[in-house]
């Protein structure tokens, strides 16, 4: 099965970027949009992983997210990866000012290494993925609508916890299911 680490959005702030989304549409850019309920904030994405690993995964991450309280976090600005003049993926940027959110991705990144993941090796960049552009047609109008947004506020949230997702690929896109919740500050 194919995982990864969350935290999950709330219904207003998913509300406000399928707005944004829509109005993007306009344009007609090639892009491939993001369903609502399929947005989260990606902490580390772990990929293939066999059920015996499930586990020990589990025990890990739950020793890190016990210690970790829960935190303040912004859903603020629109921008595009790999830039904004040649977009592939289209995000909401997501602003946490204590350092909170970059120590629990280390933390997970340290624990998770141990059982044999690999690291990230960009450095994390806290974002919602609300698109992938998927070519170059009305590219100017889509370039053009994400920059009006670049200063949006989407809204605010307390993280109170970690999701570990199963990702399924289908013909309509990824299908998200729950394996595990991790509430922050609390021990399984």
């Amino acid at each position: 099965m194919r995982l990864f680490l969350a935290i999950p959005v709330d219904k207003q702030i998913l509300d406000a970027l399928a707005g944004a989304a829509d109005k993007l549409r306009e344009t007609r850019g090639p892009v491939r949009w993001v369903r609502p309920e399929g947005m989260h904030l990606t902490l580390k994405f772990l990929g293939d992983t066999e059920p015996d690993q499930v586990p020990p995964l589990v025990e890990a991450v739950s020793g890190v997210t016990s210690k970790v309280m829960p935190f303040p976090i912004s859903v603020t600005g629109a921008g595009a990866y790999p830039k904004l003049r040649s977009p592939r993926v289209l995000w909401a940027g997501v602003v946490e000012n204590s350092g909170t959110l970059k120590r629990l991705v280390k933390s997970i990144e340290e624990e998770t290494e141990k059982f044999g993941w690999e690291r990230e090796k960009r450095e994390f960049s806290p974002h919602i993925t609300i698109g992938r552009v998927k070519g170059n047609m009305n590219i100017a109008r889509l370039i053009t609508a994400m920059k009006e947004m670049k200063e949006e506020h989407w809204g605010d949230q307390e993280a109170g916890e970690v999701v570990l997702y199963s990702s399924e690929l289908k013909p309509g896109g990824a299908v998200y299911e729950k394996v595990h919740v991790f509430g922050l500050g609390e021990r399984d």
